[in-house]
């Protein structure tokens, strides 16, 4: 890790640049992403690129929960690290799923390939999450409305996911298939484990 855990802008970039080729369905976009071991590591760092983005993700459970809204400093503090603990564990549980995955159905030679794009995709995924989120706050959204809009974000995110899965296991479907309903098992599971927490 000689150049250190946080991306450069020119690294984020590009390998954002590389994951909308994947979603494009072109297998070029592989190239964008260093996979190199220090690539590997610095990929996790993409986390704080989207640190800012989930805490204010976090947020919406005021809106939905009243009651969670923390009302002193330390309630505040206390909320936002409870639930950046939960944001790094979904940060860090898929790659080992990753590991035990691609050893399972011998695809050791894809796992820093899966993980690096999966660390980005997380990336990707969290500003997705923003607009309708943004949205609520900003516009007078009616519930019923705001709950399909963001289904519909949340089923496009694991569309696109599943796209670009399957491009970095050069076309393999049904291993695809696998890996994204884990993926989306273990975020939904962390979810509620987190909601349950901060909920009281």
């Amino acid at each position: 890790m000689a150049r250190g855990l946080l991306p450069s802008r020119h690294e984020a970039g590009r390998s954002m640049a590389g994951l909308f080729y994947l979603i494009l369905k072109r297998p070029e976009g592989l190239k964008l992403f260093d996979v190199s071991p220090d690539g590997f590591w610095r990929s996790f760092g993409a986390f704080a690129w989207a640190w800012p983005v989930q805490c204010f993700l976090w947020t919406g459970m005021w809106l939905a929960a009243p009651e969670t809204r923390p009302e002193s400093a330390g309630e505040v503090i206390g909320f936002f690290l409870i639930s950046t603990s939960f944001d790094i564990a979904a940060w860090v549980i898929p790659p080992i799923l990753l590991l035990a995955v691609t050893q399972l159905f011998g695809l050791s030679g894809m796992f820093s390939r899966l993980v690096v794009v999966n660390n980005w995709f997380g990336l990707f995924s969290a500003y997705v999450g923003f607009f309708p989120a943004a949205l609520r706050y900003l516009a007078p959204v009616p519930d019923p409305l705001f709950a399909v809009i963001s289904l519909v974000v949340y089923a496009m995110v694991i569309g696109l996911y599943f796209r670009a899965i399957r491009i970095c296991l050069e076309g393999e479907l049904m291993t695809a298939i696998f890996i994204t309903i884990m993926m989306v098992m273990t975020g939904l599971t962390i979810s509620e484990f987190a909601f349950t927490t901060l909920g009281g």
